[in-house]
């Protein structure tokens, strides 16, 4: 029961977090969309704008010079018409002079006044004198050719070197505007010579009052558009007068000084942004919104300065629609929320009913199996401890052949010394005491050592038997001791020479189980060393205290392990020797007695120098705790 209602209080957890976490995924998703693709909307709208006024403004000259070459050209028929007909060739009573024809052009073209009378047309002769200048009366019969403008440039020089190449041009330069005698504006003009009277009739357009036409035409323009549900495009100059807005009421109005809610220098701030980073997005609280005159709405606009007017053009987006459609999936979530955990509530005691039936039949399932399990496992477990016994026993039955080799030889110098001795006291008693009674109680003493001798050695191969059922503390000297006494004299008869190197220490472990160890491994090393001929056979015990640990080191000069098998030779039952002279249960013994003593045990072939000569061998090093 605990177990189902928790899962259920887990499920639900896991459910509902789930739930959250895919609505604030959602919730960042529309972040993203509604900012993006607002943010898209109005950087393309400001683009679309950007290029119609740059499209106009680069078409601007274009547009000036076709239209006042359209004024030149009309001028020019007319004079044409007027010259035609007041020089009839055929009726020579009618004819005029040139002068009296040119002052009926003068006449005609001096009325020509247009561009809400900026626009007039002007004629200029071959010596560089103005013949006709209708808003400018005082310079007419002046004689300008040596006169500059504002720049020092002698711009009549032009219009006298169109007639005499008998063409038409343009040209640029700085005149007055009528009525005002103190500043000069920059013009464009153009000329045609006029071939009957070898005059140029030109007119011009101030830039300045084109390009405030051309403005209001475009600020017309843009005033007018509208995108969505409330879009617009506003625009200011540089010092925050307001040039377009859907607020007409703010048009003309310098708003430099309007701040927002936040306190905020907003127009100023925009303007600063602009000149700096020439375009981007900025946000801040609206003052007003179309259709929705709500204070504190809060925008996010896209700016983009045009140089050539210092214009600022922006529009923007209000974010509360962003922060309705949160709400609304709010108001989803807490819906499904409810509707999920109400849900998982009846299925959870539905669960919990289920689970109870079914968690009282696997348990009782469970149970039985468990003991059964538990019943062969303390049966395999004892089956194995037995085995391990047996195989210990066996590995040392397998060296027992030896041993009682070893016995018979130890015991045959100590025989011989007790019958020798025995014969002496024999022969005194029957000779009436002919020894010397020192002799008699040396004979009877080496009796008595050798008696002693046989004793002991008798005890060393008895305890090797034994097995040790605890752990003892013992010298580790000692050890080796007892294990030279068991393998002495096989060792002796094969001029096996060991070489120790140890140290008196005291460690904690089984002591009959690590002489065995040791005699597997020297038993090991003298069948191999046993195969030498016409060499040394040597083997080498190094021990050495290594700070929590004692390593004992075994090698010998055999030869070595062969690198293929070397891997294998702690396996059970592996061997290189047939059936008669191995088992392969004696170092696999060893390596179970080390680990069981929380020790390790490795080998591993070595190269190493003794008395100048080099030998190759194993190496057996045996570590053990403290």
């Amino acid at each position: 029961i605990i177990f189902v209602l928790t899962l259920s209080i887990i499920i639900t957890q896991v459910v509902l977090q789930d739930k959250q976490d895919n609505f604030n995924r959602e919730i960042k998703h529309i972040e993203e969309t509604f900012l993006q693709t607002n943010k898209k909307r109005i950087k393309e709208e400001i683009d679309e704008v950007y290029n119609y006024i740059q499209t106009e403004k680069e078409n601007s000259e274009k547009h000036l010079k076709e239209n006042i070459k359209n004024r030149v050209y009309e001028a020019h028929n007319i004079a044409t018409s007027i010259f035609n007909s007041e020089s009839n060739v055929d009726n020579k009573e009618h004819n005029h002079s040139k002068e009296y024809i040119l002052e009926s052009i003068k006449n005609a073209l001096g009325g020509m006044i247009y561009n809400q009378g900026r626009g007039y047309i002007f004629i200029d002769d071959i010596k560089g004198t103005k013949l006709l200048q209708p808003l400018n009366k005082e310079f007419e019969g002046q004689n300008l050719l040596d006169y500059s403008d504002a720049n020092g440039y002698k711009f009549v020089t032009k219009i006298v070197e169109t007639i005499k190449n008998k063409t038409e041009a343009y040209d640029t330069y700085y005149w007055y505007k009528a009525g005002d005698r103190e500043n000069a504006y920059k013009k464009t003009s153009f000329y045609k010579y006029f071939a009957p009277l070898d005059i140029a009739i030109g007119t011009g357009e101030y830039l300045v009052d084109f390009e405030k036409e051309l403005q209001e035409k475009v600020l017309d323009h843009i005033n007018k558009i509208r995108y969505g549900e409330a879009g617009y495009i506003f625009i200011y100059d540089l010092e925050g007068n307001c040039l377009a807005h859907f607020d007409q009421q703010l048009i003309g109005k310098n708003r430099m000084s309007y701040k927002d809610s936040n306190g905020r220098l907003v127009l100023k701030e925009m303007i600063n942004f602009t000149e700096q980073n020439k375009e981007g997005f900025i946000s801040y609280n609206a003052s007003i919104r179309p259709l929705q005159y709500i204070e504190n709405n809060s925008k996010i606009s896209y700016l983009k300065l045009f140089k050539e007017w210092n214009w600022m053009i922006g529009t923007g987006f209000y974010t509360d629609s962003l922060i309705h459609d949160i709400e609304m999936k709010k108001e989803q979530l807490e819906i499904s929320n409810q509707a999920a955990l109400n849900k998982i509530v009846v299925t959870s005691i539905a669960l919990t009913l289920v689970f109870i039936l079914f968690s009282f039949y696997v348990s009782r399932y469970i149970r039985l199996r468990f003991d059964d399990y538990k019943e062969s496992i303390d049966l395999e477990t004892q089956k194995t401890i037995e085995k391990e016994k047996q195989l210990v026993q066996q590995s040392k039955m397998a060296v027992m052949g030896e041993m009682i080799g070893n016995i018979a030889h130890q015991w045959k110098q100590p025989l011989s010394l007790i019958s020798m001795s025995n014969g002496l006291i024999d022969l005194n008693n029957k000779d009436k005491n002919i020894l010397d009674p020192k002799d008699v109680d040396k004979a009877i003493k080496t009796i008595d050592t050798a008696v002693s001798h046989l004793s002991n050695t008798i005890d060393d191969f008895r305890n090797f038997f034994r097995p040790t059922k605890e752990k003892e503390y013992f010298n580790l000297n000692t050890t080796f001791d007892k294990t030279y006494n068991l393998i002495n004299s096989q060792f002796h008869n094969n001029n096996i020479e060991i070489h120790t190197n140890t140290i008196d220490v005291e460690i904690h472990a089984y002591q009959n189980e690590l002489l065995q160890v040791l005699i597997n491994i020297f038993k090991n090393a003298k069948d191999e060393l046993i195969k030498l001929e016409d060499q040394k056979r040597l083997i080498f015990v190094d021990v050495k205290e290594e700070e929590n640990h004692i390593s004992i080191s075994i090698k010998d000069n055999a030869g070595g392990i062969p690198e293929q098998i070397i891997s294998k030779i702690f396996d059970s039952y592996f061997t290189t020797k047939n059936e008669e002279e191995g088992t392969g249960i004696g170092l696999y013994m060893s390596k179970q007695i080390i680990d069981n003593m929380d020790g390790t045990i490795i080998v591993h072939n070595i190269t190493y120098e003794y008395e100048k000569i080099e030998y190759n061998g194993a190496e057996f090093i045996i570590k053990l705790p403290l």
